[in-house]
């Protein structure tokens, strides 16, 4: 059974729900879609990634450079980057040992994702960028109660 298919069946025992794609599985956590991207040729290997977190522009791209540095350095095993020029992605990368168990390693990994997600969130807010979109979003929302 290839690693892909482990995962898929430790998800799937979990209540997860995986789908397998072309690319390996998604699979949603507390209505937050992951994914997993299957590797052949290392059945040690897991990856899992918390894709889109945060949209990318010209105009705030040094900023969400910025966060993503900070949460790098604040958060252990989660790590951001830009993925396909617009987004920022959180993954996780672990080298697996024989009698591996995803039981203690899957939910960790999870859970690193949403607390790096979080910290980037912070570092942005206190970017440039980040102080003006917050500005914004507090005058939208005192419009909407006024």
């Amino acid at each position: 059974m290839s690693f892909c298919e482990q995962l898929s069946a430790f998800l799937t025992k979990e209540g997860f729900q995986p789908e397998a794609t072309e690319f390996g599985l998604q699979f949603k956590f507390q209505g937050l879609e992951f994914v997993h991207f299957k590797d052949d040729n290392d059945a040690l290997f897991l990856n899992l990634f918390f894709p889109q977190i945060f949209p990318v522009t010209p105009e705030n791209k040094a900023d969400v450079l910025e966060a993503i540095n900070t949460a790098d350095n604040d958060v252990k095993l989660a790590k951001g980057a830009i993925r396909f020029g617009n987004a920022v992605w959180v993954g996780t990368e672990c080298a697996l040992s024989e009698g591996f168990d995803l039981k203690a390693i899957v939910p960790r990994c999870v859970n690193a994702m949403l607390y790096y997600r979080d910290t980037f969130y912070r570092a942005y807010s206190q970017t440039p960028s980040g102080q003006e979109e917050v500005k914004k979003a507090q005058e939208a929302q005192g419009e909407q109660q006024a």
